[in-house]
């Protein structure tokens, strides 16, 4: 490049750069016009478009209880403790939570403008729900906790929510006396529900938190006591630590959850004295004098441990339910017939798998399934009528199920109908025989509903009615026996499993009890 081409510092500073006219108008006058116009654009963007494209206002709440479902002119918005976003105008507000009453309030919303963002529209509300009941809050609380323990260990992506320590917060609106007297209770309930450590840890934090109000000393001491009594209860109580914590957190639960299995193999069953039989339509009851079982149950872990509990005076049908039998209960009551499956549904008493199959030209001894727990209930209540004075039909606890079945147990694959008999479906009832007390089909055939709600620990229990009221309102409940679908290798005394009150099998039917009124 010649010298005369380059480029100077002076050349730079003698440079002038001259904007031309546009449209003919002065650059004087558009180059202002244009910066005013984005500050414009921007201060539109930031202080007026939101509240145009997301007009209203922020509603806080404060009241009790403390997370409440917030329904903005009918429709669910969300929950007073996150608060709600409301559009302008007037609205009619409903605030409601379980076991509470609800409450309307009428409130106006503004429509503010201009910076929202920096300096957000709020509407406090302020509210106060008053509480139906201690156990209308807890019950449902502890359904909900039951459904939780049962879906497994919690992982980075799945946590399980702490119903019981939030209903525990709930319940602060009542006195220091009442809270207490929920505590030991819950704390029975909840852990023999609790098959994960983060289970138990919200029945352990919900309990202090009833058992201890304000953090009292005395309160701690009490729950302490009654934690110790579960434990003194049976030796069965360390294997169910053993199956939620680690040997790390509790160093020798194996060793004394071994000791408590031991037992099983010196235990010799037992089950009440058998107190001659009752007929009730077609059904045969084979019955017991009031008395104890002892006998073997398998916990969620796989492990056998010794079982034993009391039993008033009872009898069990000797045979399940039949289609012909059922077919009887369907023609005098149609609402439970499976063309009108979908009311049941709505109602929360079956599902859409109730009676899928349902034949009614096949009125034979073959046993019923298909059948929900509701509808094996209303079964019982309908047969009652039919009792002898002074008595009802039920569905048998799982303490009956197990005094009636230790005969069988003794030989479980001898009396049932498994997968070497049938491949395709339960046989009519007393196919495979019957035991040394005249029972059919305990430990095959088709499973069989109990009335208790599923616990995996049961044997830890307390003997208030508060522990009664809480446990009924478990929604899995327990099915005892085996059925024709398994194999009978598979098959062992004190065989259990949960299984949802509105779901209906074809692996699963029923067998009633009766019991004095």
């Amino acid at each position: 490049m010649k010298e005369s081409e380059k480029i100077t510092e002076q050349d730079i500073a003698q440079t002038k750069v001259k904007l031309k006219s546009m449209l003919g108008v002065n650059p004087r006058i558009y180059v202002p016009a244009i910066y005013i116009l984005i500050i414009f654009i921007l201060v539109f963007f930031i202080f007026v478009n939101p509240a145009l494209k997301n007009p209203g206002a922020q509603l806080v709440f404060k009241g009790t209880p403390e997370a409440a479902a917030v329904y903005i002119d009918g429709a669910y918005q969300g929950n007073s403790l996150d608060g709600v976003h409301a559009r302008p105008g007037k609205h009619q507000l409903r605030i409601q939570k379980l076991g509470f009453s609800s409450q309307t309030l009428d409130i106006a919303v503004p429509n503010r403008i201009f910076a929202t963002i920096l300096f957000p529209p709020k509407v406090r509300i302020a509210y106060e729900l008053k509480p139906d009941s201690a156990s209308a809050i807890l019950t449902p609380s502890f359904s909900n906790f039951a459904m939780w323990s049962l879906t497994g260990r919690p992982s980075a992506i799945y946590q399980i929510p702490m119903t019981l320590s939030e209903s525990a917060r709930d319940l602060s609106v009542f006195s220091p006396a009442e809270r207490t007297d929920l505590a030991s209770p819950l704390l029975a309930a909840s852990m023999s529900m609790a098959e994960n450590s983060s289970s138990l840890r919200d029945a352990l934090y919900a309990s202090s938190a009833l058992g201890a109000p304000g953090a009292s000393p005395l309160g701690y001491i009490s729950l302490a006591r009654s934690a110790a009594a579960l434990l003194a209860s049976s030796p069965n109580f360390s294997v169910a630590l053993s199956e939620i914590v680690s040997e790390k957190q509790f160093p020798g639960i194996k060793d004394a959850a071994a000791s408590a299995t031991h037992q099983v193999e010196v235990l010799s069953p037992t089950h009440p004295p058998r107190s001659g039989s009752i007929s009730i339509g077609p059904l045969s009851f084979i019955m017991f004098a009031p008395g104890s079982v002892r006998s073997v149950l398998t916990t969620p872990g796989g492990t056998q441990v010794p079982y034993a509990a009391s039993t008033p005076a009872f009898g069990l049908s000797s045979t399940e339910v039949t289609r012909a039998e059922f077919n009887r209960f369907l023609s005098q009551n149609p609402q439970w017939k499976p063309e009108n499956r979908a009311s049941l549904i709505a109602k929360g008493l079956a599902d859409t798998s109730y009676l899928a199959t349902y034949d009614p030209s096949k009125s034979d001894t073959v046993p019923i399934t298909g059948v929900s727990w509701f509808a094996a209930s209303a079964y019982c209540d309908w047969l009652s009528a039919q009792a002898p004075a002074g008595y009802k039909v039920v569905l048998p606890t799982e303490a009956m199920w197990n005094a009636a079945s230790i005969n069988s147990a003794k030989n479980p694959t001898a009396f049932g109908v498994f997968s070497d008999r049938s491949a395709s479906g339960p046989l009519p009832v007393g196919s495979a025989g019957r035991d040394s007390l005249g029972f059919a089909d305990l430990y095959g055939n088709v499973w069989e509903w109990t009335s208790d709600g599923f616990r995996p620990y049961p044997w830890i229990w307390d003997s208030s009615s508060t522990f009664a009221d809480l446990t009924s309102a478990i929604g899995s409940k327990t099915v005892l026996g085996g059925c024709w679908a398994i194999k009978p290798e598979s098959i062992s005394a004190g065989m259990r499993g949960p299984v949802p009150a509105t779901h209906a099998s074809e692996f699963l039917g029923f067998r009633p009890a009766i019991v004095k009124k």
